[in-house]
């Protein structure tokens, strides 16, 4: 059965405040068109890793916009016990892991920690269906100090929200992984279900600049389904 995706969105409860995550961008196999490669990412790989890797939350933000950018999803997930989830990494279930990953995905990834907090709207909830939303992948200039570039980032979120008339604003400033990169120094993410034109909001401040502006729909695996996982990752 293929999978629908045009479910209609529903929330639920979900912990407020900032926490660390981690994020993936990954390119589809390039034989695949965007549609096969979110098909097989929903409907064969997620129930894959949800078994055997102990999540606490779980989403993939797949590109619907641009075309051209080098990344085809943004994953996001939580991890219950992260010491864990790298030993299983290097382990039989890892290894299982990444060759069903290399039957959609390209091989190079760029994964990183981030740090969420909230910049307007309501704490985030957890999801189902999918969810409209927008990413602003974000550089500081060479010139700026990081503490700058971060504050000016969030003072500019609140104010995207407020233009926008955004559902809600959350940012993620970001750490590449060790021998890693990022095409990003920090992420901004608005809910919003109009189509949204950056280009008509106010500019950005001087020690920032925009690298991407991408359209997504957003899926997230239920917490029902991730805490049996968890309970069985960690049992």
């Amino acid at each position: 059965m293929r999978y629908r995706a045009r479910q209609k969105a529903s929330s639920g409860s979900y912990e407020d405040g900032q926490f660390v995550k981690t994020i993936v961008l990954s390119r589809r196999r390039p034989d695949l068109t965007r549609d096969a490669f979110r098909d097989y990412y929903e409907t064969q790989h997620v129930p894959l890793a949800i078994r055997h890797v102990p999540f606490t939350k779980y989403v993939r933000n797949h590109l619907v916009a641009p075309s051209n950018a080098e990344f085809d999803v943004v994953s996001e997930f939580r991890l219950a016990d992260p010491v864990a989830a790298m030993a299983l990494a290097a382990s039989p279930i890892g290894e299982t892991l990444l060759e069903d990953a290399a039957k959609f995905m390209a091989e190079e990834r760029f994964p990183a920690a981030a740090e969420e907090s909230l910049l307007a709207g309501p704490p985030r909830i957890f999801e189902t269906g999918r969810v409209k939303k927008y990413a602003l992948l974000v550089n500081r200039h060479a010139y700026a100090g990081e503490a700058d570039f971060i504050a000016d980032a969030r003072d500019w979120g609140r104010r995207l929200a407020a233009d926008a008339k955004a559902k809600r604003v959350t940012i993620d400033v970001v750490r590449p992984h060790a021998g890693s990169t990022f095409p990003a120094d920090a992420i901004l993410w608005l809910w919003h279900n109009r189509s949204f034109d950056a280009g008509m909001l106010e500019s950005p401040p001087n020690s920032l600049e925009v690298s991407r502006v991408l359209t997504l729909d957003a899926f997230e695996t239920p917490r029902d389904k991730l805490n049996a996982a968890t309970l069985a990752g960690l049992s």
